[in-house]
């Protein structure tokens, strides 16, 4: 029988300003109008011209592949994120985006990451220890992949040797984006930036706590010896192949928060929402774990696994296709635009409404209803139909260690556990920039392959 998760819904059509505020403020990605089911390209009548959702794949290859310079970051990230993030990869543009790009792309290339899968595994490892030694009692599975994703980050950036607390910076950034909400609402109807809204003097602590954190740190890396081989020593050795140009400390600071809260936040997310599909799809969970044991022979997960475990891959893909970590994206339209017949103002914001767009029966078959062959039959999805990390040239930069880091970890967990529902009933999809479960999730876990308690051979990642 076809199993059709729960999913946010659209707003419904013909609504008007008071419901697109409500919605903006309570749930921003369920602002996405119906219409666009109709048409692709919608801007309703109370911000016509100046608020326009798109849809269309073919808009959307030019917005993001092939005019990307035209339709940059718009005023809800501005807005939101400027603030904190500042110049880091995810809100760079023109020039100052493309010699970061070139100086970061040999630091996450896949021959760079094989270096980094142990200590992708390991948390992952230690985590399915804590699931089993649960026993009868349920597991939060959104904490615990926070936990296990925080513990690859701090590994994979920081070196795990703790220099830093990444779940104090993690903190101050949960703090600074709990208001997102009112900004977003704020930025599209131009409300000034000086007008208060509820969380605003919290937010401006946790943003300079959080920089403050990482600029001591960095600047405690430059002046050492830098031995450990993470990517934080990487970046700072790092050079732009055309300038020569290497990162400033604010450079580097901008670089380790995006890439600490994207990197953890997005991979937390998308493996709760797995997490969560494996406890209603049981075969499915078991073809899976039938998969990672043909591949690994119970050993733990390496880089040579990672290309035969076809099957979790393919099931990552498709949660992210059902639960985009990102489910809305943002644009600005540098100069007046028209889209199949919609005007478009010059200075517009272009929302694209991610979830929706992966759910659309113009672009997929069976839209709502989870397929695992999807991501296995011959073919791609066009590359505006399908974007978990965006489209185009600023696609994520870590997509593809995302992408190892899910599969590897989900691959881990199965070698161990089994998972079942504790409750009869379903999470409800919120975005909070990302798109995360509202409240905890909680799942059972037992041992897999009659194996009755932890295996205490894998060593447990050091606590926060």
């Amino acid at each position: 029988m076809d199993f059709e998760p729960v999913k946010l819904h659209e707003m419904p059509k013909g609504s008007g300003r008071a419901t697109f505020i409500r919605r903006l403020l309570t749930n921003p990605a369920t602002a996405a109008p119906a219409e666009l089911y109709d048409t692709r390209v919608f801007s309703p009548k109370f911000a016509a011209g100046k608020l326009v959702y798109v849809a269309d794949a073919a808009h959307l290859e030019t917005i993001f592949v092939e005019r990307p310079d035209d339709f940059p970051k718009g005023r809800i990230d501005q807005r939101v994120l400027r603030p904190i993030f500042n110049d880091g990869l995810l809100l760079a543009e023109g020039g100052d985006w493309r010699w970061k790009r070139r100086l970061t792309a040999p630091v996450f290339s896949p021959a760079a990451m094989k270096r980094f899968l142990p200590d992708i595994v390991a948390p992952f490892a230690a985590t399915a220890n804590a699931f089993l030694a649960a026993g009868d009692r349920p597991i939060d599975a959104s904490g615990a992949m926070k936990s296990a994703t925080l513990q690859v980050i701090d590994r994979l950036l920081f070196g795990g040797e703790r220099e830093i607390d990444p779940d104090a910076i993690m903190t101050h950034v949960e703090d600074y984006l709990a208001p997102t909400s009112w900004m977003v609402a704020y930025a599209l109807f131009g409300v000034p930036q000086a007008m208060p809204f509820p969380g605003q003097k919290r937010q401006s602590r946790a943003k300079i706590g959080a920089r403050d954190m990482l600029d001591h740190f960095v600047k405690k890396r430059r002046a050492g010896p830098r031995e450990a081989d993470d990517l934080t020593n990487r970046l700072l050795a790092a050079s732009d192949p055309e300038t020569g140009r290497g990162l400033s400390d604010t450079d580097m600071v901008d670089m380790l928060l995006t890439l600490q809260s994207a990197g953890h936040e997005t991979s937390a997310n998308a493996l709760t929402w797995a997490l969560y599909l494996l406890t209603r799809m049981p075969a499915v969970q078991e073809r899976l774990a039938a998969e990672v044991d043909a591949v690994t022979a119970g050993e733990p997960v390496t880089h040579d696994h990672m290309p035969r475990l076809l099957a979790v891959r393919a099931f990552i893909e498709e949660t992210m296709r059902l639960y985009p970590p990102a489910p809305s994206l943002s644009r600005m339209a540098r100069k007046a635009e028209n889209l199949s017949g919609v005007a478009v103002e010059a200075g517009a914001a272009v929302l694209v409404p991610v979830h929706l767009i992966h759910r659309h029966p113009d672009y997929w078959e069976r839209p709502d209803v989870f397929d695992l062959d999807r991501f296995l039959r011959p073919g791609r999805p066009p590359r505006t139909v399908y974007m978990p990390f965006g489209a185009g040239p600023k696609i994520c930069v870590g997509a593809q260690l995302a992408l190892s880091e899910m599969t590897a970890g989900l691959a881990t967990l199965l070698q161990a556990v089994r998972f079942e529902p504790a409750t009869g009933g379903d999470p409800r999809p919120l975005h909070r920039v990302t798109l995360r479960p509202a409240g905890d999730l909680m799942v059972m876990a037992e041992p897999r392959g009659g194996r009755a308690r932890p295996d205490n051979s894998v060593t447990t990642p050091r606590a926060a």
